[in-house]
């Protein structure tokens, strides 16, 4: 046996409704204005972070200066941006190690740093950057000096 509604029962219902959204929406408001106000910005890394010259014994250091990569003989830009797990680079040309010389072209855009990591993010500093052979496949590290 189903209970009938009254139209008082009705109406009771239609105010506690009423009054529920009037506290409900504004607090929901409240809270997530909160929320946004009290989350920290987020700040792209600094071009500068990559800064240095970086060593391996196969090739002629790579120097990373201000968004500019080179090798002494080839140019390339880069930009620092952010990954899953710490900075790395992205190059604008494509960039890996081809018979013990650094190649711009290549099909290596992102370069990672230190490993690249969960344990040792490229965050604070970056002290190895990684290259791949393009014929063998062999990880170059390029040590910062």
């Amino acid at each position: 046996m189903r209970l009938k509604s009254t139209p008082e029962d009705e109406a009771a219902q239609a105010a506690m409704i009423r009054a529920f959204g009037m506290v409900l929406v504004p607090g929901m408001i409240f809270v997530f204005g909160l929320i946004y106000l009290v989350s920290p910005r987020y700040s792209p890394p600094s071009q500068a972070w990559a800064n240095g010259v970086y060593r391996n014994p196969c090739c002629a250091p790579l120097t990373l200066r201000d968004g500019v990569i080179s090798t002494g003989v080839e140019t390339a830009h880069y930009k620092v941006t952010d990954s899953k797990r710490g900075f790395c680079i992205e190059v604008d040309r494509g960039v890996s190690v081809d018979r013990g010389s650094v190649r711009f072209g290549g099909t290596l855009q992102y370069v990672f740093f230190n490993k690249d990591s969960e344990a040792m993010p490229a965050i604070h500093e970056a002290y190895a950057l990684h290259l791949i052979g393009a014929n063998d496949m062999t990880d170059y590290a390029f040590v910062k000096r």
